[in-house]
């Protein structure tokens, strides 16, 4: 667990808002390891609220406030994941693994909290059973397939005592995946073969040398 500094978890937090850049590229220069896990745990908690929403809305399901609504869901978790998988995979260090450890549980908890909602793929099979009459574009009706499509696979259609299974199994693989993911970073990092002269290179080209 990262050992955060009250600046972490305010609004001083840059990840807690869209950047201003370009493309709302990260803002790296305000960026602190210590942001990451307050930023994860407000943007997880923010997008189960959202989904509860859309799972317990008393208007029939239509593809708006049920698949729209879902696919714009999550919007301050996905830009933290984004944000730390590639900053941890270009440049990785003692904190991020840290984090990665830490989090890793618990994003494969958020998914499952989702994909295996009864209420929620309640409303997505109602709207998938009716596809043909719901006069979508084709962008539309792939948006909605798709997303039946993957909460079945998930286990959307599992009994409540199977779901437990697989979210106990779920969590076991992100932790467990992680774990090699960094043991074989390690190795690679220790096999690296340090040379301070050209003439310690001999035989190889230039482009590799290079």
């Amino acid at each position: 667990m990262i050992a955060l500094d009250a600046s972490a978890a305010d609004a001083s937090n840059p990840l807690l808002q869209p950047s201003p850049l370009s493309y709302q590229y990260p803002r790296f220069d305000l960026i602190k390891d210590a942001h990451f896990q307050p930023a994860y745990e407000q943007g997880m908690t923010e997008q189960l609220k959202e989904v509860e929403a859309i799972a317990a809305n008393a208007a029939a399901p239509t593809f708006e406030n049920t698949i729209v609504a879902l696919d714009r869901s999550g919007q301050l978790v996905g830009r933290v994941q984004r944000t730390f998988s590639n900053l941890a995979g270009a440049h990785s260090n003692d904190a991020r693994r840290a984090i990665e450890k830490a989090m890793a549980p618990k994003l494969s908890a958020q998914s499952d909290a989702i994909r295996l909602n009864s209420r929620l793929f309640a409303r997505i099979d109602t709207l998938h059973r009716q596809l043909a009459q719901l006069g979508l574009d084709p962008e539309s009706k792939r948006l909605l397939d798709r997303t039946h499509k993957d909460f079945v696979r998930a286990g959307a259609r599992l009994a409540e005592a199977d779901k437990t299974t697989l979210k106990a199994l779920n969590s076991e693989i992100a932790s467990l995946q992680t774990t090699f993911t960094q043991n074989v970073l390690n190795e690679t990092n220790a096999s690296i073969v340090s040379a301070d002269r050209r003439e310690e290179l001999a035989g190889l080209s230039d482009a590799e040398i290079a």
